[in-house]
């Protein structure tokens, strides 16, 4: 994101890590300039009116024309056992359906298995996510999108054609989408 407006991430930037909620703690001191939170810490940030957004990458184009996330397996894994990749992959998918159709049950899930504490935080997060739009996002264009921002900034090597084309696998997901009636 930041090679994409013009800065260095390898040059320009002090990259620090601390564990989690000490970066709240640190952003409101001013001891850092900024943090790539996920949830539930900007619902954190925005409650205690810490900071101020600058990309929501679930709203904000060109990024949320794309998958946040991808399902990513090792390939030997893969290859010797594609009926247990496809029955993992199958549940994911449907629990992301279920987090469309039932976004309450589904905080109320996470909450009561003490995944997270705050049941306002993950329900108003899970209403956010675009779960709803894996069936109708392109896998293969996302992952060029990523990859060519990644190759711009020197944080990857290979184009993002090598890479589309020696380390992907479509065939579960066009078969999942199938089944699933994405």
């Amino acid at each position: 994101m930041l090679a994409n407006v013009g800065i260095d991430p390898r040059r320009e930037v002090r990259w620090v890590t601390h564990p989690s909620p000490k970066h709240i703690e640190l952003l409101e001191t001013g001891k850092i300039d900024a943090v790539l939170a996920f949830a539930p810490w900007p619902q954190e940030f925005r409650e205690r009116k810490i900071g101020r957004l600058v990309v929501n990458s679930t709203t904000d184009r060109p990024w949320s024309q794309y998958f946040c996330c991808m399902l990513v397996g090792n390939r030997e894994f893969v290859q010797r056992h594609p009926i247990a990749t496809k029955r993992a992959m199958r549940a994911i998918l449907k629990a992301a359906n279920l987090c469309t159709a039932e976004p309450e049950r589904a905080a109320r899930f996470m909450v009561d298995k003490g995944l997270v504490s705050r049941y306002d935080h993950t329900l108003r997060t899970i209403k956010e996510l675009p779960y709803d739009r894996w069936g109708e996002y392109d896998p293969e264009d996302t992952l060029r999108f990523y990859a060519l921002r990644l190759h711009e900034a020197g944080m990857v090597k290979s184009s993002p054609q090598k890479l589309i084309a020696q380390g992907t696998d479509w065939r579960f997901l066009r078969e999942l989408k199938k089944e699933l009636k994405a």
